[in-house]
């Protein structure tokens, strides 16, 4: 068995709605704010219907839509319900389910065998378990590889996508292990140092975490904390921060090791930027987007 990818498309908006339902039915999007002018992370049928897409400005977005109404993205809200669905995942069914993008898990269905007909049936009944847990809309899909299972999960509808075996099998995503060593007399700003250049590594690689888990070796023995974040973590900055309550616990140790705890993929919002027309149709006139086929999505 392979493969199988759960998605709850537009998860963001999904769970707006769900706490405000005066947003339903009508063009919605969630909005970040990174640092700077407010960014759209997830959009409804609606508003992609009028034009409005994930990365634009709040301001660029309510002048192609009017109408639209929007709530602030809540990406720990988002996580939260991504851990929860995979642990019930691991629960009752096998313990190799990871959180895979903002909106989906992946399951690896090998083990699965003795307990499901084939790899449809086993795809159908975890989505089915996803779907009661999370009282949200989900698709599924099976596939080689976790890419190929997300882009088909994103196309597919109520049913399961089954796609075309072709014997490369992929593995679940891991990111264990990302840490930070800190030895020969450890200060304040050594740690948070060393928290910055964690973030780093993890902006590198794509990544967010839920926290930190910080060791200490002393004289008297070892120390630990486990320090964790409402939502997820993305920068070098956001980690030190994290890390200061504990600046006069490890100033002056020996030896102090900052490891990412819940390291996952990152929920930040990339700005949008119009497409480039090929140069032999960028004089052709633009062709707006069907608003029934844009709604069916």
């Amino acid at each position: 068995m392979r493969i199988l990818v759960i998605e709850a498309p537009r998860l963001s908006v999904q769970l707006a709605r769900r706490a405000e339902p005066g947003l339903r039915g009508r063009p919605a999007a969630t909005v970040q704010e990174p640092g700077g002018e407010p960014l759209v992370a997830a959009v409804s049928p609606e508003a992609e219907a009028a034009g409005v897409q994930p990365g634009m400005t709040l301001a660029e977005a309510r002048s192609r839509c009017p109408a639209l109404a929007w709530a602030p993205a809540r990406p720990g809200a988002e996580l939260h319900a991504l851990e929860r669905l995979a642990a019930v995942l691991r629960r009752k069914a096998t313990p190799a389910v990871a959180v895979v993008s903002r909106e989906a898990v992946a399951v690896d269905l090998a083990g699965l065998e003795g307990r499901c007909a084939d790899e449809r049936a086993a795809g159908t009944a975890l989505l089915g378990l996803a779907r009661a847990w999370l009282g949200l809309e989900v698709r599924g899909a099976v596939a080689d590889t976790v890419e190929e299972g997300l882009a088909a999960a994103r196309a597919a509808r109520r049913c399961l996508a089954v796609c075309e075996a072709r014997g490369a099998r992929g593995t679940l995503p891991r990111a264990e292990g990302l840490a930070v060593r800190l030895a020969g007399g450890v200060t304040a700003d050594r740690a948070a140092a060393g928290a910055e250049r964690l973030g780093q590594v993890l902006a590198a690689w794509g990544l967010s975490c839920r926290g930190l888990d910080v060791t200490a070796e002393a004289q008297a023995g070892a120390r630990r904390w486990r320090l964790r974040a409402a939502g997820p973590l993305h920068s070098g900055r956001e980690l030190a921060a994290l890390l200061r309550p504990l600046a006069g616990e490890l100033d002056g140790l020996a030896e102090v090791t900052i490891a990412a705890a819940g390291a996952g993929p990152s929920f930040e919002v990339a700005p949008w930027r119009p497409a480039a027309a090929p140069r032999d149709r960028a004089a052709l006139p633009a062709r707006p987007v069907e608003r029934g086929l844009a709604l069916a999505s």
